[in-house]
């Protein structure tokens, strides 16, 4: 199928484009970059801080835009690893002597990214790993490897994708530990019709299927289980005159968590797409919204339903049983100065079960004001999480975070230099509850950050100060964190070598034990040897020295970063 709609396309395309010779133009990107990674542990043998990059990476990218006339273009998005995959991947050499991926598993292999979207007038042949938003219900939180098409003759749409999300991953239990997981390999489709006139209305029906492969991984996952499932919805949103909206959207799934199961005749499947297993559920599912859009005003209100058994392979975290729904304004007044941005509202969670039912409020905040040329002031306040009424164990859930933060800032200047001032806090508050035991944990985090940048009108070197002090409180666990932070930026070499350096101290305190010392030391050189050429590299090295709260007591690291690369931007039509 694939193929076949590569050579259609194309075929469409040339049939077009041979009847005139096409003034060509060749624009993007290209570079290629090294990784070094480097990690000292004392005393030697000590395990208790593991590395978090792969010791040596090369990396590739080109990202050419070829323009042939003003109807069709051909953009390439290639980011390439030398290197097999990334640090614990299945290929990764994490297993001494393991299998070498073929030249399929290395072009679906997440560290790659490889993208082709030709485009002629309306028709646009989309390529490679492509990430595709349809809609908030059906699918758009993936990326999927395969070939597909987005056409728009005239005001109707047809989309079109099918490829595979996520590569076959083996059981591996060990040694070294923690071994690797494993994961099915899951095959992808997703299809879009419908009209659209820009600014006025769009009326659409959305179909979306993921299907795990069982016999893709041997052994397979001991903990996941193949799955597949399928979505099908329907999208309308108007707007009218004057400012005011109407979007609209209505889903239902067909999900079945584990395809080991046997098929049923007592569940309803929904064929031709998907055939009911033991392990499906079928939901609904809708978003909905009305609202005004002004120049200075915005007022509007909106509400979202999941069934507590909906669930799209497109949204793979998506949380279902609840019903969110929110007022949400904006405002920009006081000539400009003041401009805030609000929702307000409330989520019933587990609306499916009247004894676990529970409400839990819904807010957001930013307001910011600039009161004059020197005082600024910034608000925001969000809060968000999931939340169920407590019953008798298992217990209801409570993950709920409640966060605050107030931002001053200051400027003023002479004749020399400009001088910026800005503090910083910021106060977290955190609810679980133990579904086993029913006790509530609260984590409470303070944080204060104060910065200082001077600006001199008639100097190069731009230098910058900060202080952070950090609390956090959990139970049986109290950390204290203070930051001391310094740069200095400069441009060298008539101002074609930018150079950046950067010294950080931090000072960690963990209850009763002695302190802990960090410091960080960073450089960066980029360095514009034509307008079009350029190299920039950075240098980093953090040593870490534990108090008393690790074994051995004084154990410490140093880590290491190296990245260089050459980056060249290219444009034929300015070279004419």
């Amino acid at each position: 199928m694939n193929k076949t709609i590569i050579v259609l396309f194309f075929l469409c395309c040339a049939t077009s484009v041979i009847a005139q010779v096409p003034k060509v133009s060749v624009s993007g990107t290209m570079g290629i970059s090294y990784e070094g990674y480097g990690l000292d542990r004392n005393p030697a043998g000590w395990t208790g801080y593991t590395p978090r990059r792969p010791w040596n990476q090369v990396r590739f990218n080109f990202m050419p835009n070829f323009q042939f006339g003003k109807n069709f273009s051909l953009p390439f998005n290639i980011n390439l690893a030398a290197l097999p995959t990334n640090f614990a991947g299945p290929y990764s050499g994490f297993i001494p002597g393991g299998p070498k991926q073929n030249f399929k598993q290395w072009m679906t292999n997440p560290v790659n990214n490889i993208a082709v979207n030709p485009k002629y007038k309306w028709a646009e042949l989309q390529l490679g790993t492509q990430y595709l938003r349809y809609s908030e219900l059906s699918t758009g939180d993936i990326g999927v490897f395969g070939a597909g098409f987005d056409l728009k003759p005239g005001q109707y749409r047809i989309k079109f994708f099918t490829g595979t999300s996520q590569p076959g991953i083996n059981y591996f239990a060990g040694p070294p530990l923690p071994g690797i997981t494993g994961a099915f390999k899951r095959n992808n489709w997703m299809f879009q019709i419908g009209k659209e006139k820009e600014d006025k209305y769009e009326v659409a029906f959305n179909f979306a299927k993921g299907k795990d492969l069982i016999s893709s991984s041997a052994p397979p996952p001991l903990t996941i289980k193949p799955q597949e499932g399928f979505v099908i919805s329907m999208i309308t949103n108007v707007h009218f005159n004057k400012g005011w909206y109407v979007k609209l959207e209505g889903a239902q799934s067909v999900f079945t968590t584990d395809l080991n199961t046997a098929s049923s005749l007592l569940i309803k499947s929904f064929e031709p797409f998907i055939k009911a297993h033991t392990a499906t559920i079928r939901d609904y599912a809708a978003t909905g919204s009305l609202g005004k859009k002004g120049k200075n005003f915005d007022i509007g209100i909106s509400s979202k339903y999941f069934g507590a058994g909906f669930q799209t392979v497109g949204y793979p975290y998506l949380q279902p049983d609840r019903l969110d729904y929110t007022i949400n304004t904006k405002l920009n007044t006081w000539k400009n100065k003041m401009n805030i941005v609000a929702s307000l509202g409330q989520r019933v969670n587990n609306i499916s079960n009247t004894t676990l039912k529970a409400n839990q409020f819904i807010g957001n905040l930013n307001w910011f004001t600039q009161f004059n040329d020197k005082w600024s002031l910034n608000v925001n306040y969000n809060n968000f999480g999931f939340q169920t009424a407590s019953g008798l164990n298992p217990y209801g859930i409570k993950n709920v975070s409640n966060d605050l933060g107030i931002s001053p800032t200051y400027t003023w200047s002479n004749t020399k230099m400009m001088h910026l001032l800005s503090l910083s806090y910021n106060y977290s508050k955190y609810d679980e509850r133990d579904v086993l035991t029913g006790l509530t944990t609260s984590n409470n985090t303070h944080t204060a950050l104060l910065t200082y940048v001077p600006s001199f009108f008639t100097k190069d070197v731009t230098p910058d100060f900060s202080l952070m002090y950090f609390y956090n409180d959990v139970p049986m666990a109290k950390t204290t964190l203070a930051t001391l932070s310094s740069g200095l930026s400069m441009p060298v070499a008539k101002k074609k070598v930018q150079l950046r350096g950067q010294l950080q101290y931090n000072l960690t305190k963990l209850n009763s034990f002695k302190s802990d010392n960090n410091l960080i030391a960073s450089c960066s050189v980029d360095w514009k040897i034509t307008k079009q050429f350029s190299w920039n590299t950075y240098l980093s090295t953090n040593y870490f020295k534990y108090g008393n709260s690790v074994i051995p007591a004084g154990a410490n690291y140093l880590e290491s970063t190296c990245r260089t690369g050459f980056q060249y931007k290219f444009d034929t039509k300015k070279n004419k």
